[in-house]
C-alpha cells in the first residue's frame, strides 16, 4: 500500500509520499549508545522539549488527524492533550521506576538493574495516530532505547509531523526516526540483528504474521491487537447510565477504537428496555463532517473499511440479527456509515465472532450473571470487559472470572498512562503504559556481588 493522505469525507487523494531507503541502523546505533548515558532526568529534559512543542501546536496536529483519518475534531483536540498527559506522567516517574532495586540474598550486596535494550521497531495504526505512537515512544525513550516508527500509511502527514516535532525539539538525531518503509522493508527490519525489540499494534491478522517473523529471530515482541469487548449489564443496572456508556464507548472514533465495547450483554429481566433506550439514543447521533463541531460520528479512515463493515453487519442480518439504524449519512463519495444496533445477535454471526471497526452495537440476550459471563469470554479476543451494575462490591466477584487484560466496573473500558494497557488470547501479549509498559523494552539485570 502506497502512504497515502486520502480525504475520507470525499475520497480525494491529498498527497502522496515515495517510499524511504532501507534505514541507516549504524547511525541509530550509535544514537542509542550516546543516549543510553545520558541519566533519565536528561533524557526526560528532552522529552519535555517534544512535550513543549506539542503544546504549543495542539490545533494544528489535531486538525492534522482529522483531516487524514476523520476523526471529529474534538476528539483529535482530546487525543493530544491525551498524549501531554502521558509525557507528565513519565518524566515525573521514571527515574523511581528504573532505580536499582536492592534484593536480600546471601551475597554481600545484590540488586535489580533496568537497562535499555537498544533500537526498537515500531509498527503503528491509523486510528489513533498521535496517542499510539507516543505511548509507545514515551517510556521506551525514557529507558535510554531509541525508537524506528513505521506509522500506517494512510497517515502519513501524522507521522512525518511527529518526527519532526522531535527534530524541532532538539532531541539528538537518530533517538526517534520516522520512516515511509515497504513491508519487506519492514520484514527485514525485524530480522537485522540490530533491532532489539518490536512493538506493533493493529490488527491480530498483521500481528500473527510480526509475532511469527519476531519468534523466528528472538525478538522481544510486545502485541496490542483486536478485541471484542463484552459490555455486560446486570439486572440491577442504572440502565440510563449504562446507556449512556454504551453509546459513549461505542461511538468514540466513530467506532474504529480496539478497546471500544462491541458486544452489549444484557440479562434479559433489563433487556427490553436497556435495547429500546440504546436504540432510542443511538438514531440520535449526528453523523457528519468531522471538522464541524456539532458532529459526534464522523467517516470511517477509509473506503474498504466502510466496504468491511457494512458487509459484516448485512451478514448478521442474514443470519437473523435484526438492524435498528439511526443518523442520517451526508451525501457524496465518502466513508460514513450510519450507526446501528443489532439485536438478536448469536454466537456464530459476524457480529458476535468478530472485531466490527465502526459504529455497531451488537445486543446479546441472556439469562443470568453467570451466562452473561460466559458468553462475554466465548471469543478469541480478551481485551476489555465492563460490567454495569450497582452492586460494585458483588460485581468484584466476576473480575476474575472474565478472561480479559482490562476489566472495569461502571466505567467504559480506556487507555490512561498510569495504568498498564493489553490483552490476552488474540488480543496480543504485553503491557504498554504504566510501570509495567516501561518495563517491556529494558533488560532486567540481576546483579550478584560476593
Amino acid at each position: 500500500m502506497k502512504y497515502a493522505t486520502i480525504n475520507p469525507v470525499n475520497n480525494q487523494t491529498i498527497k502522496e509520499f515515495e517510499f524511504d531507503a532501507f534505514p541507516d541502523l549504524d547511525f541509530s546505533l550509535k544514537a542509542f549508545h550516546r543516549w543510553r548515558k545520558l541519566s533519565v532526568n536528561e533524557r526526560g529534559v528532552y522529552l519535555g522539549k517534544v512535550a513543549d512543542v506539542l503544546e504549543r501546536n495542539k490545533k494544528k496536529y489535531a486538525e492534522l488527524i482529522t483531516h487524514e483519518m476523520g476523526k471529529p475534531l474534538s476528539e483529535a483536540e482530546y487525543e493530544i492533550n491525551k498524549v501531554l498527559s502521558a509525557f507528565d506522567y513519565y518524566i515525573k516517574n521514571a527515574a523511581h521506576f528504573l532505580k536499582d532495586e536492592p534484593v536480600q540474598t546471601n551475597a554481600s550486596k545484590s540488586y535489580i538493574r533496568f537497562e535499555p535494550l537498544g533500537i526498537i521497531f515500531s509498527v503503528m495504526p491509523w486510528n489513533f495516530p498521535f496517542w499510539q505512537v507516543f505511548r509507545f515512544a514515551i517510556p521506551t525513550l525514557i529507558s535510554g532505547n531509541v525508537s524506528i516508527l513505521k506509522h500506517s500509511p494512510n497517515v502519513p502527514q501524522c507521522a512525518k509531523a511527529i518526527g519532526d516535532i522531535f527534530v524541532e525539539a532538539g532531541v539528538p538525531d537518530g533517538v526517534f526516526k520516522n520512516y515511509f518503509l515497504t513491508n519487506d522493508d519492514a520484514g527485514k527490519l525485524i530480522a537485522d540483528r540490530r533491532i532489539s525489540g518490536i512493538s506493533f499494534t493493529g490488527s491480530d491478522a498483521t500481528g500473527s504474521i510480526l509475532a511469527s517473523q519476531a519468534g523466528k529471530h528472538i525478538k522481544k515482541s510486545v502485541l496490542e491487537l483486536g478485541g471484542n469487548d463484552a459490555f455486560i449489564v446486570l439486572d440491577d443496572a442504572d440502565l440510563d447510565f449504562a446507556v449512556s456508556g454504551a453509546v459513549k464507548s461505542r461511538s468514540i472514533n466513530s467506532g474504529q477504537s480496539c478497546n471500544a465495547a462491541k458486544r452489549f450483554i444484557v440479562v434479559e429481566k433489563n433487556a427490553a428496555v436497556f435495547t429500546n433506550k440504546l436504540i432510542a439514543a443511538v438514531k440520535k447521533l449526528k453523523v457528519g463532517d468531522p471538522m464541524n463541531g456539532d458532529s459526534q460520528l464522523g467517516p470511517l479512515a477509509r473506503r474498504d473499511l466502510k466496504e468491511k463493515v457494512l458487509k459484516q453487519v448485512q451478514e448478521s442480518v442474514s443470519a437473523g440479527a435484526v438492524a435498528y439504524y439511526g443518523g442520517d449519512i451526508p451525501e457524496g463519495d465518502g466513508n460514513f456509515v450510519s450507526p446501528v444496533v443489532l439485536t438478536g445477535v448469536k454466537s456464530g454471526m459476524r457480529a458476535f465472532e468478530e472485531e466490527i471497526f465502526g459504529p455497531v452495537w451488537s445486543v446479546v440476550v441472556v439469562k443470568d450473571a453467570d451466562e452473561a459471563i460466559a458468553v462475554a469470554n466465548n471469543s478469541v479476543y480478551g481485551l476489555g470487559a465492563s460490567i454495569w451494575t450497582a452492586d460494585k462490591a458483588g460485581a468484584e466477584r466476576f473480575v476474575s472470572e472474565l478472561e480479559s487484560g482490562n476489566v472495569f466496573i461502571n466505567d467504559i473500558v480506556k487507555s490512561d498512562a498510569r495504568i498498564p494497557f493489553g490483552g490476552i488470547k488474540r488480543s496480543g501479549f504485553g503491557r504498554e503504559l504504566s510501570e509495567h509498559g516501561l518495563m517491556e523494552f529494558v533488560n532486567i539485570k540481576t546483579v550478584y556481588i560476593n
